[in-house]
Order: structure tokens, then sequence, then C-alpha cells
């Protein structure tokens, strides 16, 4: 059984490294690294993760990548919500399946907490992947689970919404045919509410008291009982103090004054109160406004299937709020007959690259990538089925330590094993095994989950293994000009001395122990007594002109 494990989790698990043409760069090298990897354990592992594969084509990239694969609407086999981070070459460093609901909006927080929503309330996780608070919407109203910011000040941004009862039979404007409104019709409205750090409301504003019925996208009026009418999917504190609301089913972006509750302005939709240079189609059904560090606004654009089709795109604009002037500076669209039914999002990073979710698309592989400024694509990813995540983030670095197990490897009377380390309830190998020490028979790249946090589990660095007569790759195989180090040193196997003859003494020594720590350093060997060291296999690292060899002693 194991055997079968084996071979499945190495297919699986294996890094390709291939050579591909950039026409972007034309000399870029593309790393494709194909992850997929189910563990194959459920009894010992309660969590799982989806098939997917990642196309690094920048190496320098750097960062983690946070997202939960969902499925949405019907087709394909039942995927449990599954938190996910990844390292810049697409491994798996942590993830948490959620046996049942929903959830969504995984993302770190200013203050270094980790935030995500679940049955109606945000939840807030340390370092160490440990629930410490939660925030949910307050004075009766509904939890939105779209979006939540902690403010500088440790305040709460929250989204909700309210049902009302409203008489819409002389609007007949419904199912896109002039179908008459019912006169009890429920109708969800968007709210905003700002909580101090004590969760005492502080602000609170209402759509309904703002907008007028009408000002709605007609298309989203599908039920003549029963309007999703604002559908807010976004909130963002403004660099003025002031907060910025994605109203998709406006396909508005909407400023509202934080101390008065009045609309500042209104961009984009039947309202919209800007002149829009360099785009004239505008933007449908968006998600994500962010104000982003040289003080331009970025939206994911959903568009819409047409015909003509609006396809999506990640959309930069510059704000003239004086002026009301909106001009598109940077666009980037993966197929211009695409649009994006839902979901999805827009994340400027530090060096100028863009993170593009897209959402619910079909006919798309990618659920999201980075691209540089002009365009080039620096990091994809995909599931192998057809999952899509509500939002995507990049870190550059994370605010604290992962402390990931680290495997060590260590040599028993020849007999070669990895060590996970103690102290974890459980264990899960890339190979299938499920114990703190496994034996090496195999080459391949290794690693290992535990568990980590309230029903987590974080994994290991991989630990490569090339060679079966030296799996702790303690065995180097440089040598500098010519020199015969092994010939060299003597006697091997050693009592007290070690005795180094050459034409030029070497920089720099260091003795290893089997596992590879160090037990002694210095410039010289001469009258270094070692009898004290236990005996067992050793490791001679001699350092000559910036380049080394190690060489296998036996002590006795």
């Amino acid at each position: 059984m194991f055997r079968k494990m084996k071979r499945t989790m190495a297919k699986h698990s294996s890094l390709f490294f291939q050579k591909k043409f950039d026409l972007m760069y034309f000399s870029k090298i593309v790393l494709l690294i194909f992850i997929a990897r189910k563990l194959l354990i459920p009894e010992i592992f309660a969590q799982s993760y989806p098939d997917f594969s990642c196309t690094v084509f920048d190496t320098s990239t750097s960062g983690y990548y946070f997202l939960v694969p969902i499925r949405v609407g019907s087709g394909g086999p039942v995927q449990n919500p599954t938190q996910m981070i990844l390292d810049r070459n697409g491994n798996v460093v942590y993830t948490k399946e959620f046996a049942s609901g929903n959830t969504g909006d995984f993302k770190l927080q200013p203050n270094g907490l980790i935030s995500y929503s679940f049955q109606n309330k945000f939840y807030l996780m340390d370092s160490t992947f440990t629930i410490v608070d939660s925030v949910r919407i307050k004075n009766g109203f509904i939890q939105d689970g779209h979006d939540m910011q902690i403010l500088p000040n440790g305040h709460f941004l929250l989204l909700g919404w309210e049902n009302i009862t409203m008489d819409l039979s002389s609007y007949a404007i419904f199912n896109n045919n002039g179908t008459v409104g019912s006169a009890n019709a429920t109708v969800r409205c968007g709210i905003v509410q700002e909580q101090d750090a004590n969760k005492n409301v502080v602000f609170e504003w209402h759509s309904k008291d703002y907008f007028n019925f009408t000002e709605v996208d007609t298309m989203r009026l599908l039920n003549p009982a029963n309007v999703d009418w604002t559908h807010f999917n976004a909130v963002e504190l403004d660099d003025d103090g002031n907060i910025l609301v994605s109203v998709r089913h406006f396909n508005e972006i909407t400023k509202v004054n934080r101390s008065t509750g009045a609309v500042m302005w209104r961009l984009g939709g039947k309202m919209n109160q800007f002149t829009f240079t360099n785009d004239s189609t505008q933007f449908i059904g968006q998600h994500d406004i962010r104000r982003i560090a040289n003080g331009n606004i970025t939206i994911l654009d959903n568009g819409r299937p047409g015909p003509p089709v609006h396809p999506v795109r990640a959309k930069e604009y510059s704000l003239d709020e004086n002026n009301l002037i909106a001009t598109l500076v940077w666009s980037h669209t993966t197929d211009s007959l695409i649009s994006s039914e839902a979901i999805g999002n827009v994340q400027r990073l530090s060096n100028g690259n863009t993170l593009i979710n897209y959402g619910m698309v079909d006919n798309l592989p990618q659920v999201f990538n980075v691209v540089n400024s002009a365009g080039g694509k620096v990091f994809e990813l995909a599931f192998t089925d057809s999952l899509r995540s509500y939002r995507v983030f990049n870190y550059e670095t994370l605010p604290w330590a992962l402390n990931r197990p680290e495997i060590s490897c260590v040599d028993s009377n020849g007999i070669f094993f990895l060590d996970a380390g103690s102290g974890h309830s459980s264990y899960l190998w890339s190979n299938g095994e499920t114990t703190q020490l496994i034996q090496v028979n195999d080459t391949g790249l290794y690693s290992v989950f535990v568990p980590r946090g309230e029903g987590g589990f974080i994994c290991s660095e991989t630990f490569s293994v090339n060679n079966l007569s030296d799996p702790c790759n303690l065995i180097s195989v440089l040598i500098k000009d010519n020199l015969n180090f092994e010939n060299s040193i003597y006697p091997n196997p050693f009592t007290s001395e070690i005795y180094f003859k050459g034409n030029s003494e070497p920089e720099y020594f260091e003795l290893l122990n089997s596992i590879g720590v160090v037990v002694w350093s210095g410039t010289e060997l001469k009258d270094q007594d070692f009898s004290s060291l236990f005996p067992g296999m050793y490791f001679l690292k001699i350092i000559s002109n910036k380049n080394s060899v190690i060489v296998k002693m036996l002590k006795l």
C-alpha cells in the first residue's frame, strides 16, 4: 500500500522545469510547476486541497498567495472551501478545509491578523492560525461576507444588508421584458457599518436613504418579488478618511462622507457624475474598489457577455475629484471575448506588478495571474477542475514567522532517515507515510504536513534527495583547481587527529556530524584534538578560494 502511495505522491509532487520562449521578453526562462497533490489518508488528515498547476514566468517573484478555491454553481465533484497559502513557486504552505458552509475574503490585515468570513462572522487568526477574535455587523442587520477592513486605528469597516418591503407594482422593468414588480417585494439594501476596537457602532450608512430604486441596472431585476438591489461587494477607507463602496448592481463606485453620510460623488452607472477619458465603455458589475499607493484606484471590471461582449478587465483610474474626471491610465485584458459573471479582485503589488483574479469565467483556465506594467505574465495559477476563488492576495513578506516544520536527515549505521521533528500530533509526508521519521528509499522531493492552529495544516520546506548514497546532501561534488583533497586528508578513519597535506593550506575547515551539525571549525587542522568526539560518520568541509569540497570521514 505504501509503495503505491509513494509512486502516486512522487508523480504529483514533482517539479518539472521547462524552457519556454516568452514573446514579451524574448529571453525569459519559464519555470513550469505542476502541483497536483491530493492527501491520501483522510482518516488522519481531515483536510485536502484541489489539484492545480502554477506557471512561474519570472523566478525573481516573491511572497505568499492567499486564496480559497470554491465551486460556484453546479458541475464537477463536491469541493469544500479550503483556505490555502502558497509560496512564490506555488508550493502549498498552509491549508484548512471547511466541511460545510462557505468561507472567503481570506487575507492578511494591516495589524498582522489573518481574517476570513464564515457563518455570518469575520474571524481573526494570529500567526499560529489560532482564532483570537471575531466581529460581525450589529443593530440587527444581516452580515455581508464580501469584505471587512481593519483600519489603522483598530476600527472595523463592515458590510451588511437589511430587507425592506417595497411596492414595486409601478415598475414594469423586470425580467428584461417589461414584467411588473410585486406590490409587496422584498428588497435587499446595502449597509456600511463602522465599529470601534471595542465593537461599538460609531458610523452607519444605509443605501435606501440615498438611492432611488430605478438607479439599479435592470439586468439585475430577475425576480419581481425578491430583489438584490444594491449588492455591495467591497468597502475601502479612502486616503482622505471617507469611504468608497462598490455597488455592483448599480455598476457604480460611491464615495460616502464618513462624518455626515452624504454622498460625495458617484462614479459609473446611471447616476455617473464623471467624465470618462480613455474608457468609453466604463465598467459593469465591478468588484474590489481599492485606493492604491500612487493615489489612483483599481477595480475588476467584470463585464457582460453581450453582444457585444464587455470583457473582464483589470483597470486603474486616475480621479480628478474636483473636476470629476476619471482617466483610465492602465488596464489589462486577458481575452477580449470573455466576461466574468461574478467575484474576482485586483491587487497592485509594491513592485508595480498587478495580481488579477478573474472571478467566475468560462473558457478561461487560469484563476488568477500576476502581470507586470507592460502586461507580461509573471505568475499564473489554474485549478484542474472548474474552481474559482472569491479573492486572491499576494503578500511580499509576512509580519511573523510561519514556523514550518523542519526536515532533518539522520544517518543510523548507514540507513538514512528524514525526521520531521517531535511535538506534532500527526504527520503526512509527500510519499504518503505518517510517522515522524521515514526511511529514505527513493530520490525526489520530500515534504511533510503537520497540524497547525484550529483545523489547519502547515507544510515544511521541500527536502531534495538526489543521491541515495548521500541522501543528506553532505558530500560536495566541487573540487577546486583539480586538488585531490580526499588523498590529502589522513588518516581516514581517524581517532584523535586529522592531517592535511597539500601545496597550500585551505582558508577554512568545518567538521560536521552525520546530521550536518558543525562540531568544530577553524583555519588549521594542525594540533587539533578530536578524541572527545563520539565514534561515527563525520564530514570534513574544506573551503579554498571560496569553493569547497566535503570529505567523508569515519571516527573510531
